[in-house]
């Protein structure tokens, strides 16, 4: 029986050992490489200046709100947005403040998790999402196709 616990461990910590990635936390992958390549591109041909974040997403604080009243993630966010493709295609806007059906700030895509807390009520910033912040490869059928860059503008209106 000891024997038997002994060979299950050892092989226990030999599939968990397979199974961590050897990428540290500063190393690129090739995708998220071309995909900045495909952000910086598209900044230059525009005219356009933003900040990278070390997550990858590249924003630009528009207007920076009250700087009193940020955004948490269990924050419920009220926000009036429009999201393009780099191509210009509009694939979403609210039309209007929208709370997503009281949609706490976590349960959004990444990069609107990073990007609303850069600011403060009020405020608006243009985010470049990169699709590992964003829908990935598999996109979102018909509408956002795998592996796009995504640019985002936000106003923050409210939040509770």
């Amino acid at each position: 029986m000891n024997t038997a616990v002994k060979l299950l461990s050892a092989c226990l910590i030999i599939l968990l050992a397979a199974c961590t990635k050897n990428e540290g936390p500063l190393e690129m992958s090739t995708g998220d490489v071309r995909m900045e390549n495909v952000i910086l591109s598209y900044l230059s041909a525009h005219n356009e200046t933003a900040i990278k974040d070390a997550s990858g997403l590249y924003y630009k604080i528009l207007q920076p709100g009250d700087s009193i009243h940020f955004v948490k993630a269990t924050s419920i966010p009220t926000v009036i947005y429009s999201t393009q493709l780099l191509s210009g295609e509009i694939v979403g806007t609210s039309f209007g403040p929208t709370d997503f059906d009281q949609r706490e700030l976590k349960n959004h895509i990444p990069g609107w998790q990073i990007g609303l807390q850069k600011i403060s009520k009020g405020g608006k910033i243009r985010l470049y999402i990169p699709p590992a912040l964003a829908y990935g490869p598999v996109g979102i059928p018909g509408v956002i196709p795998p592996n796009a860059v995504l640019i985002s503008d936000l106003e923050l209106i409210n939040f509770r």
